[in-house]
């Protein structure tokens, strides 16, 4: 566009950017970013150890990883232990009730209630289907 009133004691100014104030700017912007980087790292990195079980690494943690007891809190007795070759607590309940299905016995002598082996309670049920 052209101006109608062009006067000629009046010329535009060159055009300058302050460089100086954009790159202070601009390596301000940097050394927060990377502040704040370090920052959030340093509180995951504390968030990370505290939820992991006795703040241990996981390089440490995978080093002869040998459960003991309770481990993150499923108690590890009622499994079998490899190393001793003992049954665990579980495997004991497991064989107990096993046994306890498989023999006859008196479940309630007041009332007449007798127990059978499971697998004759099964075909008694399934001759009563037919």
């Amino acid at each position: 566009m052209t101006s109608q009133y062009r006067r000629p004691d009046v010329r535009q100014e060159e055009d300058h950017l302050p460089w100086r104030r954009i790159l202070a700017i601009a390596f301000a912007v940097i050394v927060i970013f990377i502040t704040l980087a370090a920052w959030s790292w340093m509180i995951l990195r504390g968030r990370e150890a505290a939820l992991r079980a006795g703040g241990r690494t996981m390089e440490h943690a995978r080093e002869g990883f040998q459960p003991r007891g309770v481990v993150a809190g499923v108690d590890q007795r009622i499994f079998r232990r490899q190393a001793t070759g003992e049954e665990g607590l579980g495997k004991v309940l497991n064989r107990r009730k096993r046994e306890e299905l498989g023999r006859f016995g008196w479940a309630d002598r007041e009332r007449g209630i007798v127990q059978i082996p499971i697998e004759d309670a099964m075909g008694l049920v399934v001759e009563e289907s037919r």
